[in-house]
């Protein structure tokens, strides 16, 4: 992140102190509803639909229409476990064909899902047997069920803004130079294997490993090596101590110090939370950008809801007409 965090929770805590009779908002080893209250306020700042662009960050890869192998020395069967032996650039969950194996031939034409904990010498994946097969030196190969995977490092991915893939194979019809292009790509959730080769028209966050692995996927499968880029945001950090930055630049300050207040007051039943409430949401959408109409209203609704200001202007509204 670009900008500059220094502001901590515990600073913010003492401010809103000031303004709250002296109150402990940590109480306990637990320290809530401290804890648990900073973490909400930042990420409803960071959760869609807001966007900012320091919290942002450019990932690239190339799709390839070759498919990746890697040659079996060593297979071993237990409990419906497989363990292949193999120096490998794997990553959890790929898919992976068997073929050629000498003696364990029962795996030949299997199709194997890559689990956790994969090394660059070992695979293990589900193969359902009712027998248990000794660790046998063996021959065979692993091949990548598929060109429409590719795995970034991303720890913080929190999901895709836009994304864009670069045609740098077509030709003008009347020259016949190359006519390099941008084409944005749609964002889609759970795409499919797909046999059809041609240049990518969507693309999806397919699964992370747990360890900031993401693996994306892109549809059709590349017909040549196009280039990838795609904007995302992050997710927000987890705060777990009260000495803790925020992780949002301090000129937000004004922004997450009214959201906490807000539900500090409306744990207290503090007949000010209104004003903070309003602040906090006020001073967020003043830095929002390219929201729709529809966005403001969804965000305003669920947090209204969240510090119990909806239902107590659905009350004044009905006490206002005298119901």
């Amino acid at each position: 992140m670009a900008a500059i965090s220094t502001i901590t929770i515990n600073d913010t805590i003492e401010w809103a102190k000031r303004l709250s009779f002296n109150r402990n908002f940590g109480i306990g080893n637990s320290l809530e509803p401290a804890i648990t209250s900073a973490n909400m306020v930042l990420q409803t700042i960071l959760n869609p639909p807001f966007v900012f662009w320091w919290n942002s960050q450019e990932i690239a890869f190339t799709c390839s229409t070759a498919f990746p192998s890697s040659t079996v020395t060593d297979v071993a069967l237990s409990g419906n476990i497989v363990t292949l032996t193999t120096t490998n650039s794997w990553t959890a969950n790929d898919t992976v064909l068997v073929s050629g194996m000498t003696n364990a031939t029962f795996l030949n034409g299997a199709a194997l899902v890559v689990l956790p904990g994969v090394t660059n010498t070992q695979v293990t994946a589900y193969f359902k047997s009712s027998t248990s097969y000794p660790s046998t030196a063996d021959s065979g190969t692993l091949t990548k069920a598929t060109t429409q995977d590719y795995t970034v490092t991303i720890p913080q991915f929190s999901h895709i803004e836009h994304a864009s893939v670069l045609d740098a194979f077509s030709t003008n019809s009347s020259t016949g130079a190359l006519n390099s292009k941008w084409y944005e790509l749609e964002v889609k959730n759970g795409l499919s294997l797909d046999s059809i080769q041609g240049r990518p028209q969507f693309v999806d966050p397919h699964y992370e490993d747990a360890n900031g692995n993401v693996t994306f996927r892109v549809m059709p499968a590349p017909s040549n090596n196009y280039p990838v880029s795609i904007h995302c945001q992050l997710a927000p950090p987890l705060i777990t101590s009260l000495n803790q930055p925020w992780g949002i630049p301090d000129f937000m300050q004004h922004v997450y110090s009214w959201g906490f207040l807000s539900l500090m007051w409306a744990f207290a039943d503090d007949g000010r939370v209104g004003f903070a409430n309003q602040k906090f949401t006020s001073s967020l959408l003043s830095r929002a950008e390219g929201l729709s109409e529809e966005d403001r209203n969804v965000f305003l609704n669920n947090w209204n809801m969240l510090t119990g200001q909806q239902q107590a202007k659905f009350n004044q509204g009905q006490q206002s007409r005298g119901v």
